[in-house]
C-alpha cells in the first residue's frame, strides 16, 4: 500500500516529529499490511515527481512543474492509495499581513491538479492546525471568501479530517463542519523509534526572537521579551543545569547572545533532538513541538508564543502564555510550578496519550 505524505523534508524538526507520529498511527491502523511511505516536500511540490526530490527552489520548480505533463514522470500523489496532509497549520487568514491559506504553495499543484486525477486514492488531513494572532477566535474566516471556500473545499475532499487545536475546530464549526480535536500526532513520534524517558539531567529552555515566527500586527515587544527572558534565565541557571534547545542556527546565535557561555544543543538529526528531550526535566520554551516531544516522555513544559499555535499545548494539559504578557516574575513562578508538576505529569500524560491513540484510530476506522 502506497502512502504519500505532504510534509517538509530536511527542513523543520517539528514537521519531522509530526510526520513520525502519523506514520506510527498509520502502522497501528493498517497493522499487518505492507506499507510504503513516500515523502513530498510541500514547499516544492515538484518533489511529488520521482527524480525531482533535489529541486527545492519553489520559484523555479513551480514553473517547471506546471510545464511538465503529469504523465511524463512517475508521481507520488498519482501512485498513492492514501495521501496524507501531515499535521501543520493549514488554516490561516490575516489581512494585516496579506496572509491567506487559500494561496498556499502546495494545495493547487498536489491536491487539485494531481489528487483529483487519482481515482483510487483517499486524502487524509491529520492533525491540521490553525495559525492566527494569539487572541483570535477564528471569525476572520467568515469575512474572507477565498479562505472560507478553501477550508470548505479541503474538508469535502478529505476522507478524514482531525485537528490539533481548538481554534481549528472553531473555524470549521463556524462553517458548519464538525471535526475531532486530538493532540498533535507528534506525541507518538518517540514510539515510532521505541524511545523512552532517559532520566532528568537538565532544564530545557528555548528562545526565539519575538517569541515566535510572526508578529501578525500584534505589536510584539521583541526587546522586552529578550530582556525578561534573559533575567529569568540568569536566575534559574544559578539553580539548575540549563540547556538551550536550538532548532536552527538563528536560535543558537540568539542563545549565545544571551549568554556567551550558555550550554546549547543543536543537531542536523531530528532523532538526536528526541533523545535530547528524553533526558530533560521540564521545559520553558517558544518552540511548541519541543514541548510536545518533552510531553511524550512525561515531561511538562510552559510555552510562550506569539500566535495561536502555542495554545495547542492545552490538549496535552499544558499552559501557554502570550509573549507580551511574559515577564521574569511570571516565568519564575511558572518554573516553580513546573518543578512540582513534573512529579504528577507522567501519569496525567499517560491518560491523555491513551485517549489520543483511541481517538486517532477511531477517526481512521472508516478508511
Amino acid at each position: 500500500m502506497n502512502i504519500s505524505i505532504i510534509t517538509t523534508v530536511n527542513h523543520n524538526i517539528g514537521d519531522d516529529f509530526v510526520r513520525d507520529g502519523i506514520i506510527f498511527l498509520l502502522k497501528k491502523h493498517f497493522k499487518g499490511k505492507e506499507l510504503n511511505f513516500e515523502l513530498i516536500h510541500k514547499h516544492s511540490p515538484i518533489t511529488s515527481r520521482h527524480g525531482f526530490e533535489w529541486f527545492r527552489n519553489y520559484d523555479y520548480s513551480s514553473r517547471v512543474d506546471r510545464l511538465l505533463p503529469l504523465w511524463i514522470t512517475k508521481d507520488r500523489i498519482l501512485e498513492a492509495d492514501f495521501v496524507v496532509q501531515s499535521g501543520a497549520p493549514v488554516y490561516w487568514c490575516n489581512d494585516t499581513v496579506g496572509w491567506h491559506c487559500a494561496v498556499n504553495e502546495w494545495y493547487t499543484p498536489l491536491i487539485e491538479r494531481r489528487f483529483s486525477k487519482n481515482r483510487k486514492g483517499k486524502l487524509l488531513n491529520l492533525a491540521a492546525g490553525a495559525c492566527q494572532p494569539y487572541h483570535s477566535d477564528g471569525s476572520e474566516f467568515l469575512q474572507c471568501s477565498q479562505d472560507r471556500e478553501y477550508v470548505e473545499r479541503f474538508y469535502k475532499t478529505a476522507a478524514v479530517t482531525t485537528v490539533r487545536d481548538r481554534l481549528a475546530k472553531s473555524i470549521l464549526e463556524k462553517l458548519g463542519y464538525s471535526v475531532p480535536v486530538i493532540p498533535c500526532s507528534s506525541i507518538f513520534a518517540a514510539d515510532k523509534h521505541g524511545l523512552q524517558s532517559s532520566g532528568e539531567e537538565y532544564v530545557v529552555v528555548n528562545y526565539m526572537k519575538g517569541g515566535g515566527h510572526f508578529d501578525f500586527g500584534q505589536k510584539i515587544d521583541e526587546q522586552k521579551w529578550e530582556r525578561e527572558f534573559t533575567a529569568f534565565y540568569n536566575i534559574i541557571k544559578e539553580k539548575e543545569n540549563v540547556i538551550f534547545a536550538c532548532h536552527n542556527r538563528q536560535e543558537l546565535d540568539n542563545a549565545l547572545r544571551i549568554d556567551g557561555d550558555a550550554r546549547t544543543f543543536i543537531s542536523t538529526d531530528y532523532l538526536e533532538y528526541m533523545k535530547f528531550y528524553s533526558r530533560g526535566k521540564f521545559g520553558i520554551m517558544n518552540r511548541v513541538h519541543g514541548a510536545f516531544l518533552m510531553a511524550s516522555f512525561g515531561k511538562p513544559s510552559l510555552v510562550i508564543g506569539s500566535d495561536t499555535r502555542a495554545k495547542m499545548v492545552a490538549e496535552i494539559g499544558l499552559e501557554s502564555i502570550f509573549v507580551n504578557d511574559a515577564d521574569c516574575d511570571l516565568l519564575t513562578r511558572k518554573y516553580f510550578e513546573l518543578q512540582s508538576r513534573s512529579l504528577s505529569y507522567p501519569e496525567e500524560f499517560k491518560v491523555i496519550k491513551e485517549q489520543a491513540l483511541e481517538e486517532y484510530l477511531r477517526a481512521l476506522q472508516d478508511i
